[in-house]
């Protein structure tokens, strides 16, 4: 009865994480669009286009926050009998699970995030802008494959 019980209550986080992992990248996905329609060549933005870069920046940086902090752990800890790995093996352990397209990916993908959490206006901001924009199609694989990978394993059973 208590591996039931334990089981229920990881089921439960699971379907958790894929509701504010849903959420998430609905919104990414949406400042990602509004993204789409500014062209990223020229030197100098509008206040509005900012904010709309800075959204997606944002939402970039939440998004793969609730992957690596919360998805990404959750699995290693439910798979691995509670154990909580460095986040190199964690990285690693997501490749395996093939919820990554390579390791390399997702370490750029965490640099841009410490970019934009760390990062204040500089010079080199847009080409950050133009990053992130870049990369955010390979969020959105993940963030699916992460999905997939949670609901076959906690919504059959």
């Amino acid at each position: 009865m208590g591996k039931s019980i334990r089981h229920n209550k990881y089921r439960e986080y699971a379907l958790e994480i894929i509701d504010m992992l849903s959420k998430s990248i609905e919104r990414l996905k949406y400042s990602y669009s509004k993204v789409q329609q500014i062209n990223l060549d020229k030197e100098n933005f509008t206040e509005d286009e900012l904010e709309t870069i800075e959204s997606l920046c944002s939402r970039f940086a939440r998004t793969s926050d609730i992957l690596l902090q919360k998805a990404f752990r959750f699995l290693d800890i439910y798979e691995h009998e509670g154990y909580d790995f460095p986040v190199p093996k964690r990285i690693s352990l997501a490749e395996k699970r093939e919820l990554i397209p390579n390791a390399e990916t997702y370490k750029y993908i965490r640099e841009l995030r410490n970019e934009v959490a760390h990062n204040y206006a500089t010079d080199y901001y847009i080409d950050l802008f133009k990053e992130i924009f870049n990369y955010t199609p390979s969020l959105f694989e993940i963030v699916e494959n992460t999905i997939r990978y949670l609901n076959k394993k906690f919504q059959q059973n």
